[in-house]
């Protein structure tokens, strides 16, 4: 419920939750949420970032400095991703395609880019910044079951470590029977569930 206005102009409202009684700004949450940029400059940046605008060149269209430009995009994936962890949920899609790339930053270090993409859409389901490990290709892979409505078909470009990855998220455990009285028990080992499609992807060959 409305509380009060509040800035130079008195143009920002101020609003109260009836559930917990606790105050806060209409831009709480919002890219405008303690900053002092006038809103059509806020704008002006989301516009720049959205058409791909180098840092330099934002800086120069929007009259502002270049330090405010880095802390805009930081503040703005914090937002971004925040809001796509909320809102992608039971995304009806056949099949996703799972890839990463390199980005050299300085001299000998290199950053790893993974993406997983819907099949069809090219709606981008997942994005992740880290090391070319089965860790991270776990965790990528667990980020597409939690916003997919059923498993979909996992097309990769061959990289090892997705297929352990694959096992390490939705694989079943799998109990073999001894063979009669004598001996160790057979160890647990974990198995491809029925559901589970996974195929590779060649640009120029084509899925097999």
């Amino acid at each position: 419920m409305h509380r009060s206005w509040t800035g130079t102009h008195k143009h920002i409202e101020r609003l109260r939750c009836t559930a917990c009684d606790q105050e806060f700004s209409e831009r709480a949450g919002t890219l405008m949420a303690h900053s002092k940029l006038p809103e059509d400059t806020v704008i002006r940046l989301v516009k720049c970032q959205r058409w791909g605008v180098c840092d330099e060149g934002t800086a120069d269209i929007c009259t502002v400095d270049l330090k405010t430009v880095h802390r805009f995009q930081h503040v703005a994936a914090q937002r971004a991703e925040t809001h796509h962890r909320q809102v992608v949920r039971e995304v009806d899609v056949p099949g996703v395609q799972m890839d990463e790339a390199h980005s050299k930053l300085r001299p000998r270090q290199v950053a790893w880019i993974h993406t997983a993409v819907a099949m069809g859409s090219w709606f981008l389901l997942w994005v992740d910044i880290g090391p070319r490990t089965q860790e991270q290709a776990a965790a990528l892979v667990a980020q597409v079951v939690a916003r997919v409505r059923e498993v979909p078909i996992f097309l990769t470009d061959g990289w090892k470590a997705y297929s352990a990855a694959l096992l390490q998220v939705l694989g079943v455990v799998y109990r073999r029977r001894r063979r009669g009285k004598v001996g160790r028990k057979p160890r647990p080992r974990l198995v491809a569930p029925k559901h589970l499609f996974y195929a590779l992807y060649h640009g120029r060959g084509g899925v097999r």
